[in-house]
């Protein structure tokens, strides 16, 4: 079922085309409404939906406005119809520009709508059934000159041997890719086991970079890698960064919009040579493996990994790789399971020595990453004396699982400290700036040095409601405080609790405290 936001200023216009509409039938639900534009956007930063019905006078951020932040900054892709009661050349023009798909004047009739849902959903259906159809890039991917260009994207990220950048930068000439700059960084994209046509995955990605001059998209083994560059200056890498993660948040908005679901992506290193890249793809490959950890969030960065979880150990071996992953993200099911692993199969004694002694480095090493030494995890006894009562395989194996799920114990709390410490941080900076207008996600997220994606999952999960939200009820309380204790203007409190725009504080203040500022004034003296 296709999901629609519904935009209006007048309620009763609102309420009037959510009631008497019959989305089911057409295959639709409303799943939010919103009385402005300032207000459509806080919805469209939780959840894209798949059509957009709007109204264009509205207050504060009216619909031409909201539908070209949306087209620059969210999604290129969305469905959007006008409903205007405003027969005007100019608005037309406008929504043309911005690839608008239907306007529509009021007063709208049901019947009426009923067509603009049954075109909205052809164009919807017709859009996933692209999707399925690769047929026409078939002969394009068997020309020969497309199969070198692939190998050599490839052998810039698993390189079978070293190569000089002005060779790598003479080559890509030849092949026409747009190679030479500054910073660079890979990006992988996991295809979904049921995704139906990788080739059609690939078509929908050249589709929404086209634009772009330093985006470049092939396929490697299951997965498809992008290869950012940019002219910048390696002291702006950090600028570098948001402009890849709003790229990668457009094009996440191209996927739910044909294939009615999010892509996992990761993001490498940023290296300042273009030799760098295979670094870069493999730190983008450990990005990649924390969205497994983290399944709300689908767009991970290696810099949000060694942000919030601080984890530099290099890891090499399945079995190392499991167990470390276990201890620090499993349950201890998964921690005694994969300490077991290790164990399996070994009889004679100096296996089993060396096995533990494998184990207890292993174990160590990330109790040292989170303070902790792992001599103290054993509470009730001494670990030396406890080692050389292990003179089994069993007793060995006993031991190590509990030493393995003691150090899973102190993961875990160091974990839920490092978010917890995440969260007040972020909360200090917005009590410190909700006073400038201009305040918002990005900055907050620039300052914590984390992408906007991952900040927005982790600071809702910890504290159960959205960014904005939280800046909103910040700003709200400190206007409330000054509207008891001062004699100042309305407008003056709106500018001094960081709205730039008085009337759009007084509806604020009003839908979240149920009265407007002069009122609650009047009500608190």
């Amino acid at each position: 079922m296709y999901t629609i936001l519904l935009v209006d200023d007048e309620d009763e216009v609102r309420n009037s085309i959510r009631d008497l509409t019959p989305w089911a039938e057409y295959g639709f639900r409303v799943i939010a409404e919103a009385s402005n534009g300032m207000e459509a956007l806080e919805v469209i930063d939780e959840a894209m939906p798949d059509v957009i019905i709007t109204d264009i006078r509205m207050p504060y951020l009216d619909g031409i406005g909201f539908i070209e932040e949306v087209r620059r900054n969210r999604s290129a892709s969305v469905d959007v119809i006008i409903l205007s009661g405003y027969d005007e050349f100019t608005f037309a023009q406008t929504a043309m520009r911005l690839n608008v798909a239907e306007y529509v004047l009021k007063p709208v009739s049901i019947e009426s709508m009923r067509e603009v849902l049954r075109r909205a959903r052809a164009r919807l259906d017709e859009d996933r059934a692209k999707v399925s159809d690769s047929k026409k890039l078939e002969s394009f991917y068997r020309d020969a000159i497309e199969v070198y260009r692939e190998k050599f994207l490839v052998s810039l990220i698993v390189p079978t041997r070293r190569q000089e950048a002005h060779a790598i930068e003479e080559k890509a000439r030849e092949y026409g890719l747009p190679l030479s700059g500054t910073l660079y960084t890979a990006v992988i994209i996991d295809l979904p086991t049921e995704t139906l046509s990788s080739l059609a995955v690939t078509e929908i990605i050249e589709e929404a970079v086209k634009e772009e001059k330093n985006i470049i998209p092939f396929q490697y083994e299951n997965q498809l890698v992008m290869i950012f560059s940019s002219d910048m200056q390696p002291e702006f890498s950090s600028l570098f960064a948001k402009q890849v993660n709003r790229s990668l948040t457009m094009l996440q908005s191209r996927f739910i919009h044909y294939f009615t679901k999010a892509f996992n992506m990761g993001a490498g290193e940023i290296v300042s040579e273009i030799t760098g890249l295979p670094e870069s793809y493999r730190s983008a490959l450990e990005a990649l493996n924390y969205t497994q950890l983290y399944p709300e969030q689908h767009i991970i960065s290696i810099g949000d990994v060694e942000t919030i979880e601080n984890d530099h150990a290099e890891i090499g071996g399945d079995q190392k790789t499991e167990l470390v992953l276990a201890i620090k993200f499993g349950t201890k099911e998964d921690t005694a399971s994969a300490v077991h692993t290790f164990f399996r199969g070994i009889t004679e004694t100096p296996n089993v020595q060396n096995t533990v002694i494998n184990i207890l480095s292993i174990i160590s090493e990330i109790c040292s990453s989170y303070g902790r030494n792992i001599v103290t995890l054993l509470e009730d006894e001494d670990l030396f004396t406890a080692l050389s009562h292990a003179n089994s395989l069993s007793r060995s194996e006993t031991l190590m699982t509990k030493l393995a799920i003691k150090a899973n114990e102190s993961a875990q709390g160091a974990r839920e400290n490092s978010h917890i410490q995440f969260v007040e941080n972020a909360k200090r900076i917005i009590k410190e700036n909700y006073a400038n207008p201009l305040f918002g996600l990005e900055q907050v997220t620039d300052e914590i040095s984390v992408s906007p994606a991952y900040f927005s999952t982790t600071f809702k999960k910890e504290t159960g409601t959205s960014f904005v939200q939280y800046l909103t009820k910040v700003r709200l309380e400190k206007a409330k405080e000054m509207l008891k204790n001062s004699d100042a203007k309305t407008y003056e409190i709106a500018e001094k609790t960081g709205f730039s725009e008085p009337n759009y504080f007084s509806f604020i203040f009003k839908k979240n405290i149920g009265m407007s500022p002069s009122q609650y004034r009047m009500k608190h003296r």
